[in-house]
């Protein structure tokens, strides 16, 4: 671990406390959790929670049933900013925890565009510090309990190392012209929504089967999706997709042999779910081949030549401008999409943060970069 002190295991109300009072005295803290998305349990869950004000490491335990709220009045708090890498998915846990975060700096946005070329945290933090980090612990099971050693160490290296880096990137953005653009990146990540999860067929079964099949398929990932949650596993874990489309496809060798061939142990010893599969198959109709989608407009487009022009006088060109200005990282990622917003004749604006609007107007009308 870095020379910090040994984390502040915090698993108590007042443990809890003891943090926020020091906590409402910073301006900034370091931010990463550790989580389970649909891989050993069924749901999105943080399992852990790191906190680092520039002195001690805070690692909070979610799994102890404390209440977070008072730790949320710190991620909410616009006057304390929250250091981060790559936080989509901390900050979308947070807003299903019922946290909407505030004032937030990303670390990997500031990186791309100081035109860093390491790809992960972990590079970031040699190239910076000359610290080789252990993440042999990446992938271990943050839901067991106790924590070892080598799991803390893990944890802590996430968060202390941020504050330092994001200052010196801070500096290096602003020398190179593009604070206005970290600024608008960081504050979108505030507006960045809970992750939903809802059973949906893949694009390929609309197109290949009928609407029967695709109806019926629905209420098997439904049934499936309900078990998971009861049984607390990933869906999959329940039964792959490959095998429920097979129940359909070969309904009477599936009712006849009765054998759930892919199905979860206990679904198969479950005669009240193996009931509910049968019904839902039962009910399929093979014979109704109808399809009653209607497919949407197609959109305008230009033809093959209008767009190879477009791209080649107007696309390429600035492009080539945006790299060579900034390095290709941070070229990339300022056009990214714009060029398929110049090649289609209608496009959609509305998205666009303002920045991204005036590079997409320089391209359009061919004129100069304009920072």
């Amino acid at each position: 671990m870095s020379n910090h002190s040994i984390p502040h295991w915090v698993d108590n109300p007042n443990a809890l406390q003891r943090m926020i009072d020091r906590l409402d005295a910073t301006s900034y803290v370091a931010f990463d959790t550790e989580y389970d998305s649909f891989k050993r349990s069924y749901g999105f869950k943080a399992l852990l929670i790191q906190i680092f004000d520039g002195i001690t490491v805070y690692i909070i335990d979610p799994l102890s049933g404390i209440s977070l709220q008072p730790l949320w009045e710190v991620i909410e708090d616009e006057n304390i900013q929250k250091i981060l890498y790559s936080g989509s998915e901390d900050i979308a846990l947070l807003k299903a925890m019922g946290c909407s975060i505030r004032n937030v700096f990303d670390v990997q946005i500031a990186a791309t565009l100081s035109n860093h070329p390491a790809r992960n945290l972990g590079g970031l933090i040699e190239a910076e510090t000359g610290e080789a980090l252990d993440k042999s612990q990446q992938q271990s099971d943050w839901s067991k309990r106790p924590l070892s050693d080598a799991q803390l160490s893990y944890a802590a290296n996430d968060v202390v190392f941020l504050p330092g880096i994001a200052d010196k990137l801070t500096r290096q953005v602003a020398e190179r012209g593009l604070i206005h653009v970290l600024q608008t990146e960081n504050k979108a990540l505030e507006t960045i929504e809970e992750r939903s999860h809802i059973p949906k067929l893949k694009p390929y079964h609309f197109r290949l089967h009928s609407d029967a099949f695709c109806e019926s398929l629905l209420q098997l990932l439904q049934w499936r999706d309900r078990t998971a949650k009861a049984f607390d596993v990933p869906p999959v874990h329940i039964v792959d997709l490959i095998p429920l489309e097979k129940a359909l496809q070969f309904k009477s060798d599936f009712l006849r042999s009765g054998e759930f061939h892919g199905f979860h142990h206990k679904v198969k010893k479950n005669n009240e779910l193996k009931e509910e599969v049968e019904e839902i198959v039962r009910a399929f109709d093979p014979n109704n081949l109808e399809r009653k989608r209607e497919r949407k407009p197609r959109p305008l487009s230009y033809t093959k030549e209008e767009t190879d022009h477009i791209v080649q006088t107007k696309c390429a060109p600035f492009k080539q401008l945006a790299v060579e200005r900034y390095g290709e990282l941070t070229g990339e990622y300022l056009v990214r999409g714009l060029k398929k917003l110049v090649t289609t004749p209608e496009p959609d604006l509305s998205e666009l943060k303002p920045y991204q609007l005036e590079l997409f107007n320089c391209m359009l009308n061919q004129q100069r970069w304009p920072w």
